[in-house]
């Protein structure tokens, strides 16, 4: 039965990439012109007409906070794609997170806050760990709180943004052997380390309930019945 999540997981990762390049776009016309019709994977393409990162702003405190690395010359920019090094196939950043998690749980026998946050803060901490010039608010915000001296544990922001889901099917592959009690504390405990927001918490759990209810045999109507 485990298998059903992590075919959940891989189908997350592969969404995300087919969707990375066109990320953001609001004009049609603009994504016919620089796409076409999108049968496989594909790398993004600058100028992104429709790209609002020159609207993005992120200063470090100090280098507890310095996320951004060489990506930051890019912010401020107008045109930029969000996604403009990574190549056909590859992950947005809160994706590349996900398979650092499930690997992580993996290689650690389970899952653990304060061990996964560690290598939450060195992953992003480290230049060129990711090349994915866009980094979301909940991750500045986590950032700046660190930079202000609060202890990893406490640095999560309010965030209602729907990246607060992007670990789920990861956390459910690595974790398919817990119950779905435990289950639905380890989901409610990662999501809110970054969002802790009550909407996003609800939302993750309820992924996790209607998930859990398809592989127990249920069609997908009636798990959201």
């Amino acid at each position: 039965m485990g298998k059903h999540f992590l075919e959940g997981l891989v189908g997350a990762l592969c969404a995300d990439a087919l969707a990375m390049p066109v990320h953001w776009y609001y004009d049609r016309a603009a994504l016919a012109r620089d796409y076409g019709t999108v049968v496989g994977y594909r790398a993004p393409r600058n100028p992104h007409a429709d790209s609002i990162l020159w609207r993005s702003k992120y200063t470090p405190l100090n280098e507890k906070g310095e996320i951004l690395h060489e990506q930051a010359q890019y912010w401020g920019q107008r045109g930029v794609h969000y996604h403009q090094f990574l190549k056909a196939g590859e992950n947005t950043l809160n994706l590349q997170l996900a398979r650092e998690l499930y690997d992580w749980i993996r290689s650690h026998g389970g899952y653990s806050s304060e061990g996964w946050l560690r290598h939450y803060a060195d992953f992003m901490l480290t230049p060129g760990r990711h090349r994915d010039t866009y980094v979301e608010e909940c991750h500045r915000g986590f950032f700046t709180r660190y930079a202000q001296g609060k202890p990893l544990a406490k640095c999560g922001i309010r965030d209602e943004h729907i990246g607060g889901l992007a670990h789920v099917p990861a956390l459910m592959a690595a974790c398919n052997d817990l119950k779905l009690g435990r289950l639905r504390a380890v989901v409610k405990e990662h999501v809110g380390s970054t969002h802790a927001h009550p909407n996003v918490l609800r939302a993750a759990d309820t992924f996790v309930r209607v998930c859990w209810v398809i592989r127990e045999g249920a069609s997908v109507r009636e798990a959201i019945t």
